[in-house]
C-alpha cells in the first residue's frame, strides 16, 4: 500500500503485508516512510489499517512485526498497534557492515478491537 502525503498527492512510503502464512493464519506487517515525514503518526495510521484488514478479512490469528533494536520509532509504533514486545533476536541481520539485533512485536485476534 503506498502511502501518500495528501498537501502534494505524492507517495511518502509504503506499509504493506511483507510475509503471510496461511496454514498458521498470520501475517507479517513491515513499512518504509520518508524520513521528512516521521514522527507524525503516518505508519501508525497506515498499519492500523492493515492490522485491521488482517484481523477484520483475512481472519488471522496473528500479527507480526520487527525491527532493529535502535528503532526507537518503529518499537512506539508497534506499542501502539498494541503489539507486545516478544524478545530479541541477537546479531541476525547483517545491515550496512555490521551484525544487528532485531526485536519481535505480535497481537493477537484475541488481544485486538477488530
Amino acid at each position: 500500500m503506498g502511502i501518500v502525503w495528501n498537501d502534494t498527492n505524492k507517495v511518502i512510503g509504503v506499509a504493506a503485508i511483507i510475509d503471510w502464512s496461511n496454514k498458521h493464519k498470520s501475517i507479517e506487517v513491515g513499512y518504509f516512510l520518508s524520513e521528512k515525514y516521521w514522527g507524525r503518526g503516518i505508519v501508525t495510521e497506515a498499519l492500523d489499517k492493515i492490522v485491521e484488514y488482517g484481523f477484520a478479512s483475512l481472519s488471522v490469528n496473528r500479527i507480526e512485526g520487527r525491527c532493529d533494536t535502535d528503532n526507537i520509532g518503529s518499537q512506539k509504533v508497534m506499542t501502539k498497534l498494541g503489539m507486545r514486545y516478544e524478545g530479541t533476536l541477537r546479531k541476525n541481520e547483517f545491515i550496512k557492515g555490521e551484525f544487528r539485533n532485531t526485536q519481535f512485536y505480535s497481537i493477537l485476534a484475541s488481544e485486538s478491537t477488530y
